[in-house]
């Protein structure tokens, strides 16, 4: 009886749930030439974040693969766009195909409006030919290009190319915004994005204003400082992560803490809410961070974050992860209490809280390798604000 129920009522819960999520996003196909879309782009209504250009670098190897694909007639994946409130194309997947393109053109733009310069291509599997073909010899190459061979298109060749077309698929303004972020996770899960990449890009979609200040904050001199970022890491966006991680830490109340499961689909979640709440204060934010990594920076500079010995009354080791929640979270938890002490008495006294971190039982037990970030972070932060308490 109860296998019967069940075949009546899992296609059709099954079903609710296909047609409640259909109407959360509308799509729409297009098709346009090379020609329009650059026309698009330089009126200002298709829009490619120079953020997202920095992200998805392709190599010189792969551009020229895709215009030799583009000459060929070998199909192109269609670009997914998103169609704003004001009818603005925000690109979602296909940042680098079409920058590629552009680039080649010699009409991309980088962050301060100048013109991206293009290098000359490298030959193709099928176009051998294409090493050293450039757009036109009126465009400006980039100057490591000196020494390289240089072959200008033809006008015939520039006009084939013009009028090959893209597909576009459109995710429509009246789409539910949390489907059209899905959508992009799901386009780019196959890409070699870290996480904070990833979320990158969705900080871009939902606000660039935030990305931006996210990134001047993890450009901080005394953050810079105090916090050990290796070139590998800061290319996987990890001084921003860890901007992210600090005020999660510092904001979070410890009931959101102990139940927050993933930490990365929480630290998406965090920023997804320091970006929609009305309420919360960047100013505030970025002087409360200011004064956090100031006072640490100044007493302590690169070994804020590594292990104390006691016996020998020294920091030393490798950057700790633990450290830097315990600490950073206690001292911005109690922002009141230490930016009201004069600076002799805070510079004397942060030291000694510091040490009273690597001398904590819990922190002890709970930090440390094989501790998941879920089952560590609450425990840390828990410890930052009882030893920086006032």
């Amino acid at each position: 009886m109860l296998d019967q129920w069940r075949d009546v009522l899992v296609p059709q819960s099954l079903q609710n749930e296909i047609d409640e999520r259909a109407r959360e996003i509308h799509t729409d196909r297009y098709s346009m030439s090379i020609n329009e879309v650059v026309a698009m782009y330089q009126d200002g209504d298709l829009e490619i974040h120079p953020e997202f250009q920095r992200i998805f670098r392709w190599s010189l190897e792969q551009q020229s693969r895709l215009v030799e694909s583009v000459f060929l007639g070998i199909p192109v994946p269609p670009v997914f766009v998103a169609q704003r409130a004001d009818g603005v194309w925000d690109v979602v997947d296909g940042v680098q195909r079409l920058s590629t393109l552009f680039r080649f053109m010699g009409v991309l733009k980088k962050d301060d409006g100048q013109i991206d310069p293009p290098s000359p291509l490298d030959k193709g599997e099928y176009l051998t030919h294409l090493e050293g073909v450039i757009w036109d010899s009126e465009i400006k190459l980039g100057d490591s290009t000196a020494d390289k061979e240089k072959l200008p298109l033809t006008s015939a060749q520039q006009r084939i190319f013009k009028r090959a077309r893209l597909d576009f698929q459109i995710v429509q303004k009246e789409s539910d915004d949390q489907a059209k972020f899905d959508l992009f996770q799901r386009l780019n899960s196959g890409t070699r994005l870290s996480e904070q990449e990833a979320r990158n890009c969705l900080a871009v979609m939902l606000d660039p204003d935030f990305y931006r200040w996210l990134n001047e904050l993890a450009e901080d001199a005394a953050y810079s400082s105090t916090v050990d970022i290796t070139e590998k890491k800061e290319q996987e966006a990890y001084g921003v992560e860890t901007v992210l991680r600090y005020l999660a830490c510092a904001r979070a109340s410890m009931g959101e803490l102990r139940k927050m499961g993933d930490f990365g689909e929480f630290l998406t979640a965090q920023m997804r809410n320091f970006i929609e709440d009305r309420s919360f204060d960047r100013e505030y934010e970025r002087k409360r961070f200011e004064f956090v990594f100031s006072l640490i920076n100044e007493t302590l500079k690169g070994s804020a974050f590594k292990r104390y010995y006691p016996t020998d009354d020294r920091f030393a080791g490798a950057f700790s992860v633990s450290a830097f929640e315990a600490i950073t979270s206690g001292i911005a938890r109690n922002y009141e209490y230490w930016s009201g002490l004069p600076d002799a008495e805070r510079s004397e006294k942060i030291r000694d809280r510091v040490k009273l971190v690597w001398q904590d039982d819990v922190f002890a037990a709970r930090s440390g390798g094989g501790k998941s970030a879920n089952r560590r972070i609450p425990y840390m932060v828990e410890v930052g604000e009882q030893v920086f308490g006032g």
